[in-house]
């Protein structure tokens, strides 16, 4: 007899170990639909097509808490445009208008703001609609792809996100049924294993079958437990022939399907909470609390199955989800990183004091790279290797080497790729010039896209945006201390970026008694000084600047031979102070630089540059 009282009290203790990651998980499960879809539900407010249309005629508008893009969606299937096209700009016409005193959430302007009116307006499903129109030249052709791409983008989400989601966040519980640490990455053990499209296809077919049963009515009831283990036996062995999977769910749901449904029925008092929350209590305890309790059942279940021999039990063969590898197998089976721990190279050894300790470690900037700085770079290699298995190596984690098919590691390749390293004072000048010439080139592309015309972006009449080098330079160097920290360092470059801009504005607007640059209808804007935007755009390439592409260009660097490579900079800066010099007294103005008509949008363009 499964022990329902004990079972709750190991799932409090597991949830508490694991929280955040438990939470993400099954938070997740329900925006994408895979579980718990009720927490959402909870909150969300519908009504009747009779309301939106008295509202649409009524006021011309109406709530977002009234009407939906699913309305956009549900008449485009019935082949009614215009009624489409008046939900989709009401709702439009609301989000433009919320503000909370200063902050303005106003999605009028911007590529951020473009793409959140398309999606929340159903805007977008309104373009591929009149776009398949115009093609098909015939309302009714159009209604009907309409619908077949519908139903296709459906079942390949379904079929390809939902269903393997069920399967992955399962795993996520599985691992920390018996250890203290799970890493995010493990959301992607199904790639890991390579069955990322096996685990879809068998989701896929167990939910046909319960489908057709569901047809029986009272079958469907009792299928819907006979199947109720296949994601966790997937989660355990996704290498699994489908048909057995469901077989083998099948037999160890023998005899329990009422045991399962007490269980379920024992969390009643949670989801009424849930209810009366709006499904706060759901995300941040009872889901993962519920989850944490069936994966101690299907664990009683599963050794009751090889107790009592149940046929191809064998399956399952992941036995270092529910016992740890010794101390001697983990030695054997990780003797590389072993090797690397008790190497004579260490970081601590590395360090330097004085002037150029200080800013190797405040700033990680040295004057050229040497031996020492060779001995560096291996020290950290050898600490990031280390840090990714030292959880494993503490028997704290699951052991992928032990899983009965081959998990695939980091690329050796991406190894040396590591963020903690110090840049040299002269490969920081090239990262300026090449950051500086990727925002030129960028903003060219976004010119030459929108009106068809080449356009010399920038106060400077070279190929060069100095914002752009001058931001990631800064973000390399000042934020140095934090990157051991990836969520610190991101939240440190919006607030920096988010600071420095705005009162860059503020001071000019007091002084000058002129805008620089307005963000004004920008969504998430904040007296137009700032926007959600730039910010967001500011925390995404200071983010791939410190962790991928900065690591990856130095990497090239350090093969140029270093006096050539000083002899470019050099070079390089002496034309950037005369284009510096020139453009003060001549800057680079016109059409597309400082003078935008009313129709252009202002594209992540810092206009203190076109003053």
């Amino acid at each position: 007899m499964f022990d329902r009282k004990s079972a709750k009290q190991r799932a409090k203790v597991t949830l508490k170990k694991h929280y955040v990651v438990f939470v993400v998980a099954c938070l997740l499960a329900a925006i994408i639909g895979a579980d718990y879809t009720s927490t959402l539900a909870s909150a969300e407010t519908k009504t009747t097509e009779a309301n939106i249309v008295e509202n649409l005629a009524e006021n011309g508008s109406t709530s977002i808490g009234m009407i939906t893009a699913d309305e956009v969606l549900s008449s485009l299937l019935e082949g009614d445009e215009e009624r489409a096209v008046k939900a989709s700009d009401a709702i439009s016409q609301t989000q433009n208008e919320v503000k909370i005193g200063a902050l303005s959430l106003g999605a009028g302007k911007g590529i951020l703001s473009g793409v959140i009116n398309k999606i929340g307006s159903g805007g977008l499903l309104i373009t591929i609609f009149q776009t398949i129109k115009s093609v098909s030249n015939s309302k009714s052709v159009a209604t009907a792809i309409f619908i077949v791409l519908a139903a296709l983008v459906y079942l390949s989400v379904t079929v390809f996100v939902t269903n393997t989601y069920k399967v992955a966040f399962r795993r996520i519980f599985l691992e920390g049924y018996n250890y203290d640490h799970v890493k995010t990455s493990r959301f992607l053990f199904l790639f890991r294993v390579n069955k990322f499209i096996h685990a879809a296809i068998t989701i896929f077919v167990t939910s046909l079958f319960e489908l057709l049963w569901d047809l029986t009515i009272v079958g469907g009831v009792i299928k819907h437990y006979s199947y109720y283990l296949v994601p966790y036996i997937i989660a355990e062995n996704p290498g699994i022939k489908t048909l057995d999977a469901i077989t083998l769910s099948r037999k160890m749901m023998d005899g329990h399907k009422w045991e399962c449904f007490k269980l379920e029925l024992s969390f009643i008092g949670w989801e009424i909470l849930g209810a009366v929350t709006f499904g706060v209590s759901q995300v941040f305890y009872s889901n993962p609390y519920q989850e944490c309790t069936y994966v101690n059942y299907y664990v009683w279940l599963r050794q009751l199955a090889y107790d009592n021999k149940i046929e191809n039990i064998e399956l399952l063969n992941d036995e270092y989800l529910y016992k740890k590898a010794s101390e001697d197998q983990i030695k054997e089976l990780y003797s590389d990183v072993y090797e690397i721990m008790y190497d004579d190279i260490h970081l601590e050894d590395c360090k330097h004091t004085g002037i150029r300790g200080f800013f190797e470690d405040n700033f990680g900037v040295i004057s050229k790279y040497d031996k020492d700085e060779d001995k560096f770079n291996t020290a950290i290699e050898q600490e990031v290797k280390i840090n990714e298995f030292k959880h494993i190596l503490a028997l704290n984690a699951y052991p992928g080497r032990l899983f009965p098919i081959k998990e695939d590691e980091k690329n050796p390749r991406l190894e040396n790729v590591h963020y903690l390293r110090h840049y040299s004072i002269w490969s920081i000048v090239a990262l300026f010039f090449i950051f500086s010439f990727i925002g030129w080139s960028w903003e060219v592309l976004l010119h030459i896209v929108k009106d068809g015309v080449f356009v010399n972006r920038g106060v400077n009449h070279g190929p060069w945006l100095p914002i752009y080098g001058c931001g990631g330079a800064l973000i390399l160097l000042f934020l140095y201390r934090l990157r051991r920290k990836p969520a610190a360092h991101i939240v440190a470059t919006i607030a920096v970026c988010g600071v420095v801009e705005y009162f860059t504005s503020w001071i000019l607007e007091l002084t000058k008694n002129t805008k620089w640059w307005d963000y004004s209808g920008y969504f998430l804007n904040l007296n137009g000084r700032i926007c959600a935007e730039g910010l967001l755009v500011f925390a995404l390439g200071g983010t791939a600047i410190v962790y991928a592409l900065g690591p990856i260009i130095d990497n090239n660097l350090r093969k140029v031979n270093q006096k050539v490579l000083k002899v470019i900079c050099i070079v390089l800066l002496v034309i950037f102070a005369v284009d510096v010099v020139y453009s003060n007294e001549h800057p680079n103005v016109g059409k597309g630089i400082t003078d935008y008509g009313d129709n252009t949008a202002v594209v992540l363009v810092d206009e203190r540059y076109n003053s």
